[in-house]
């Protein structure tokens, strides 16, 4: 009786340790400098993984596209991102540094990113600094992370550089 207990037991271990569904937000998040792969629309963010019919979008997709198009892509590229583990962020993007206070949810997927220092205005920087403040939900793992709005319909897709 007392080794079947033990059998069950052993046997349930998988199911409670299964269970846990909470990210490890600094596994992902503060696992080195992230760059940014490109923005994108049109998202389907539920059905983004594997979904043959997934349309996303691409805003500076490098094929079939004019010299202004590989331009964007190259300046864009170079914009990084560094989560470290006491809730503070710093960065690079066009012609400045960004730094600020970030959180995150693993149980909920969210995050929040708030912004103390920003550089001067260009059409790239915004596009950053605009995807990094109205993030709400992320997708991801310490390869990959895609942060979205409220309306999960745009996001932008960071990386770490080989």
């Amino acid at each position: 009786m007392r080794l079947k207990f033990i059998l069950y037991m052993l046997m349930a271990l998988p199911l409670l340790w299964s269970c846990e569904n909470d990210d490890d937000i600094e596994e992902i998040f503060a696992s080195g400098t992230w760059y940014v792969v490109d923005f994108y629309s049109k998202a389907n963010w539920n059905k983004r993984n594997g979904e043959p019919k997934y349309n996303t979008m691409a805003h500076n997709k490098d094929k079939d596209i004019a010299t202004e198009g590989r331009k964007a892509l190259e300046v864009i590229q170079n914009f990084s991102i560094t989560f470290k583990a006491d809730g503070t962020f710093e960065g690079n993007i066009q012609n400045g540094f960004i730094g600020g206070k970030w959180e995150a949810d693993g149980n909920e997927r969210t995050v929040n990113i708030r912004f103390t220092q920003t550089p001067s205005s260009t059409n790239y920087n915004n596009e950053f600094i605009n995807a990094l403040n109205n993030a709400v939900f992320y997708q991801g793992d310490s390869n990959v992370l895609l942060l979205a709005p409220d309306d999960k319909r745009t996001y932008v897709q960071l990386s770490h550089k080989p």
